[in-house]
Parts: structure tokens; C-alpha cells; sequence
């Protein structure tokens, strides 16, 4: 890991342990996703390689993917995968507290009577995650939430504004399918990073991400203020996003969790 290596920092309240994440740079504009999910894997010591990763994962028409597609991803090959979802999009406050089934019927409801095509395809991605064993959460965004899976070692995916995270200008894809930077033409851009522990300060987040050429950090590993770090999440429900995923390898057999 070239910025981060694991280290532990010592404070009053507690231990603070980041996680060395050790991510590649994305191959193209549209593989951010993927990178980040082999990143995880990685993490855990899975030898698959970034471009089966890449191969594998569906792909949105327009480009790019979304979170609950990696978490599917992730499922096929054995993991748990948890998804705190911010997503007003897809998911109405109300549901929280039905069971799987229950959000399967009404997802299925909503598809019947909403027709776009983004919001079809990842309302289907959600369906086929429930009913691969994920789970959807709904719990507040804050700075615990991080801590109780950074404490336990277990870095955190997410889906998030990249326009907002790097305070860049909106963009387009031009004909040739690459992202152009332009504030009157462009449009919010989502984009995927790995979510690493916290800085020194308590007060930023360390990040692993596959765009070492972003407009803001021009690196892979970069620490970001929490409140612009939680902005981000949370505005990525433009782009049908705004989750945490958090992916943990499989219980052993004859275990509880």
C-alpha cells in the first residue's frame, strides 16, 4: 500500500487501526466499481484477478455499475454483504423493519408502476440481492457506524458523489465514452471508493481509491474530512448509490454470528 500501511494510533477513548487496503488504479472510466470490489477481495486474500473481476460484474447501458450489483458479485462467490442503503430512489423509509420478503413485494410493487430504466434495472439488482442472503440495513450515517466495522477490521465500500467528494466541476461522456469535466454541460457523476479507517485527527477518513488521477487528491490513498466524506455518500442517491457496502468473508460452518 503505498500511503497507508497498517498501523494502529493510540488515544484516549481507544486503539484506531487503519486498514490496508491496497487498490489499483481503475483501467477506465467506467471500472471504479470493480476495482473497489477487487480491492476488498484482495484485502481478504482472495487471489481473483482485477480483470475477471471487471468480466464478471454486469455493467449499467449507459456505463458504470451499481453498488448493489458488486454486493451480488460478492455474494455469488460466498461472502456475506450488508448494504446500508440512503437510496430514496428505490427504498421508502417505511419499509424499514419489514422482512426480506415483505421488501421483495414491495420493490416488485414499485417496479409495476415505475417505468424508468435505471430505476428497473437496480430495483432487479436489490431483488436478486435479497434473494441471494444480502441484507439491507437502515441505520443513521455517522461516524460510529464507520467505527463499528473499521474496530473490527472490515473496510467499507461505498457509492458516493464524485463531484461532490472532489469538488470538481460536473461532466459528460463525450462520443468516445471518457468523462469530460464541464460546469454548464455536465451532470453529477457517482463513483466508488474504499473506506479505510480513520485519520490521525478522528476527523478524516482515510480513502482508497481506484481514480488516482481525481481532480482534488491526485493520489490513490488520501485522508478526506468526515462531514465531506458523509455529503458524498448521501448525495450519491443522484446517481442511484448512496450505500455503504460492507462484505465479510463466510461464517465457518457450525457458527453464529
Amino acid at each position: 500500500m503505498a500511503a497507508y500501511k497498517r498501523q494502529t494510533l493510540h488515544s484516549c477513548t481507544a486503539a484506531i487501526t487503519v486498514i490496508p487496503i491496497k487498490i489499483h488504479t481503475q483501467p477506465d472510466d467506467s471500472t471504479c466499481g470493480p476495482t473497489s470490489l477487487h480491492a476488498v477481495y484482495r484485502y481478504f486474500k482472495d487471489p481473483i484477478p482485477l480483470g475477471e473481476v471487471i468480466k464478471e460484474v454486469p455493467y449499467l447501458d449507459e456505463g458504470g455499475t451499481l453498488e448493489v450489483l458488486l454486493a451480488c458479485h460478492a455474494l455469488q462467490r460466498g461472502y456475506r454483504a450488508h448494504i446500508y442503503t440512503y437510496n430514496l430512489n428505490i427504498f421508502d423509509p417505511t419499509w424499514i423493519g419489514l422482512s426480506n420478503e415483505e421488501v421483495i413485494e414491495k420493490l416488485e410493487q414499485q417496479m409495476a408502476v415505475k417505468k424508468g430504466k435505471k430505476l428497473q434495472r437496480a430495483t432487479q439488482a436489490y431483488i436478486d440481492f435479497l434473494r441471494l442472503g444480502g441484507e439491507i440495513k437502515c441505520k443513521d450515517l455517522t461516524k460510529g457506524l464507520l467505527r463499528e466495522y473499521f474496530d473490527q477490521g472490515i473496510p467499507l465500500l461505498t457509492g458516493l458523489s464524485a463531484t461532490y467528494l472532489y469538488q470538481s466541476a460536473r461532466e459528460y461522456s463525450n462520443e468516445q465514452g471518457e468523462s469530460v469535466y464541464d460546469d454548464v454541460q455536465g451532470y453529477p457523476m457517482g463513483h466508488f471508493v474504499v473506506l479505510c479507517g480513520f485519520g490521525e485527527d478522528q476527523k478524516h477518513i482515510v480513502v482508497a481509491d481506484p481514480y488516482q488521477e481525481n481532480p482534488y487528491f491526485k493520489n490513490n490513498y488520501y485522508e478526506v474530512s468526515i462531514s465531506r466524506l458523509l455529503n458524498s455518500i448521501m448525495l450519491g442517491m443522484t446517481t442511484y448509490d448512496a450505500n455503504l457496502l460492507a462484505i465479510q468473508p463466510a461464517l465457518p460452518e457450525n457458527s453464529e454470528e
